[in-house]
């Protein structure tokens, strides 16, 4: 692990010196998700730093025709940040030439080899190249560059783990629920610069902006059976334990919760889990990372990266953008926008629960058939909300299916710890469909998205069963009885809005693996920037 990060390294300083000794305007072009718009925030302000001219653009998805116009534009100089690796061969055709520059800071599944006459001016940074496979997001990746730049950049630090924290690489990483390998490292540098503190809480949403009860009632991730999706229950729990919830005239957050009233609240919630038989009911507890800078309704990494999602999918990644950088103006809007998505989560939600017979679930998958009804910049977070709610079994994945404007069909993958620990990889289920009947698509071994043609949508079922009947990850036959047959034994790469499943013990890294990440973490990152 060292010499391959020593080496990814390399490659970054490589890039960052040609960066700094170009004079024109830089052309960005980032994801619309919450790492994505950490990855953006990033480069932005090291750009701003330099002095830097540039023109940024957040999309929600990369696609070859997206590539050809962004080449009618003579560019000489692009830097894409958590997309670009399935279009290496798309990028070398429309936007490379003698004079051109492109730089991709990423972290999905590499599609294409760079030509040998090109590997002076594109510059592939991704982890995965060098065979380092998880634990980093988009915007880790962003920051490294970002660091090796200039080390005043240390304190976007920041704005890497709000990412990570946003594409969901805290589940079932480590014992505490929190971020590891390269991710963690990054975390050092965040607590050394003084922008982050961590402390070990209760994993519900909502520790400074919700009330208590509505915490309780919307957590899907720690499951509470019974209490869960019930405004009374949650307020029954409450009182029944003797936890006030209002001080005066304003409803109480987690954050407000003495340390007493918290471990009470925490025994509660474990025996619920343990009355219902959940598998392991102690998994309730996780790190919390605190924005010290932050006003404290943006104090919550993980609150902080659900707006910043929500922006993207309501079509204002620029204010997301904003958000990162701290420009107090458009905190209204912001929240505005973060009411918006929720009530139009809510809606969709609704009508599922009115509308079931759009879910179709075989003997190897469950498919949320939304075409028109679920709108296709929120499907990906329909499919995660849906596959975390404890609706479906963690020995199916999810595909979640709605028609886009320009006349295609989105398609939203989600698949647990349980079978990517034993060979399922989405990623690889939606390249083999594509290339087979047309479309584009990628992701990550749990979550994966792809665009097909309207007319292809029972094909592309019919696909999909095909190829999990085949690798039979699962015995349908027995649904207790686990068949692996995948060779992949390295653990969850996860990716946006990933569903954590049953956690490490069913399989994972290998303890070769494990020691080298162990001896990396602690030590910050530093010591590779020092030369």
């Amino acid at each position: 692990m060292e010499d391959k990060l020593e080496s990814l390294i390399s490659e970054i300083k490589k890039a960052a010196n040609i960066l700094k000794l170009y004079e024109g305007k830089i052309r960005v072009v980032s994801h619309y998700d919450a790492d994505g718009i950490c990855s953006a925030s990033i480069i932005l302000k090291m750009l701003m730093r330099e002095d830097k001219p540039f023109h940024l653009s957040i999309i929600n998805q990369l696609t070859e025709e997206y590539i050809r116009k962004l080449g009618e534009e003579g560019n000489q100089f692009i830097i894409f940040t958590d997309l670009g690796s399935g279009h290496v061969e798309d990028i070398q055709k429309y936007l490379l030439d003698e004079k051109s520059i492109v730089v991709i800071c990423d972290h999905h599944e590499i599609q294409g080899d760079i030509r040998p006459e090109n590997k002076e001016r594109f510059f592939l940074i991704n982890p995965i190249k060098l065979g380092i496979d998880g634990n980093i997001s988009g915007s880790g990746v962003t920051y490294l560059f970002a660091r090796a730049v200039s080390s005043e950049n240390v304190d976007l630090s920041e704005l890497a783990v709000i990412g990570a924290v946003g594409d969901a690489q805290t589940g079932s990483i480590e014992e505490n629920w929190g971020l590891s390998g390269l991710n963690r490292e990054i975390l050092k540098d965040a607590q050394i610069s003084g922008k982050i503190k961590v402390e070990t809480g209760l994993r519900l949403w909502g520790r400074y902006t919700r009330p208590i009860h509505k915490a309780l009632e919307y957590s899907v991730d720690p499951y509470i059976p019974g209490i869960s999706g019930s405004e009374s229950a949650s307020v029954h729990l409450l009182q029944e334990i003797g936890i006030e919830l209002k001080k005066g005239d304003e409803w109480r957050t987690l954050s407000d919760l003495t340390n007493e009233e918290q471990r009470k609240l925490a025994t509660a919630i474990i025996k619920e889990r343990i009355r219902n038989n959940e598998e392991n009911p102690e998994w309730i507890f996780g790190d919390i990372y605190e924005l010290v800078d932050r006003t404290q309704e943006f104090r919550d990494a993980s609150e902080f990266a659900t707006m910043l999602n929500s922006c993207g999918k309501m079509d204002k990644g620029y204010l997301g953008v904003m958000l990162c950088l701290n420009i107090s103006e458009v905190f209204d809007e912001v929240r505005e926008v973060l009411l918006n998505y929720r009530r139009e989560i809510g809606r969709i939600l609704s009508w599922i629960e009115n509308n079931k017979d759009i879910i179709k679930e075989t003997d190897h998958a469950v498919y949320i058939l939304g075409r028109e009804n679920i709108p296709e910049h929120l499907i990906s977070n329909v499919a995660s909300i849906l596959y975390k709610s404890g609706m479906f079994s963690e020995k199916k994945p999810m595909f979640a299916l709605s028609y886009t404007e320009d006349g295609r069909i989105k398609v939203s993958a989600r698949a647990s710890d349980f079978l990517i620990n034993n060979g399922l990889s989405l990623q690889e289920i939606i390249t083999k469909i594509i290339n087979e009947m047309g479309g584009e698509g990628g992701g990550h071994k749990g979550a994966a998205g792809a665009f097909i043609s309207r007319e292809n949508e029972s094909r592309f079922i019919e696909m999909v069963e095909r190829i999990l009947k085949r690798e039979r990850y699962i015995n349908t036959d027995n649904q207790e009885e686990l068949i692996s047959s995948g060779d992949d034994k390295d653990g969850p790469a996860k990716g946006e809005g990933y569903s954590s499943g049953s956690g490490r013990e069913e399989g994972g890294e290998t303890g070769n693996k494990e020691n080298s990440i162990q001896k990396m973490e602690g030590q910050g990152l530093v010591r590779y920037f020092s030369s």
